[in-house]
């Protein structure tokens, strides 16, 4: 499973105004909510929240990877933000954040959650590879177009 299996253009919006890394997380969750995917958006947005409490998520370069594991969803899901401004994310290299995708995964599915996040570490393991991720979301001019490259990248990620 990839990223793509958990995202859709429907999950992914663009160019963003959100205020600061609170108003991302909700944003985020909102998202997921309108798509059918939480059981219990409160019990969702607490968990991405007490995630963030114990270590960013802000992985640097410009790009947040929030994530919980809870029975709040009803299965593994995904939402994509660029912010039309970076924010302040308390990122692991003190730069702001102008991608966010926030993975939510039950708790009894661990190996798929850690699988998900694996595969988006392999997106931006290398500066190369990294560069392209940027711009290939920050370029798009379409959720469609967003996840259509996204979509790429992930096959080509998978075929090394």
């Amino acid at each position: 499973m990839n990223l793509c299996d958990v995202l859709t253009p429907a999950t992914i919006q663009l160019r963003v105004r959100v205020p600061d890394k609170p108003g991302l997380l909700a944003y985020l969750i909102e998202i997921v909510d309108a798509h059918g995917d939480l059981l219990d958006r409160q019990e969702a947005l607490r968990a991405v929240r007490e995630r963030e409490e114990r270590l960013s998520t802000g992985i640097g370069h410009g790009i947040a990877v929030p994530h919980a594991k809870t029975d709040a969803v009803r299965t593994a899901t995904a939402a994509l933000v660029t912010c039309s401004e970076p924010i302040e994310y308390d990122s692991l290299d003190g730069e702001p954040v102008d991608i966010a995708i926030l993975l939510l995964g039950r708790t009894s599915d661990v190996r798929l959650h850690l699988q998900l996040l694996g595969k988006l570490s392999r997106l931006v393991a290398t500066d190369t590879d990294r560069e392209q991720f940027r711009r290939a979301l920050l370029m798009a001019n379409s959720p469609d177009e967003a996840y259509e490259n996204l979509r790429q990248l992930s096959d080509a990620a998978d075929a090394k």
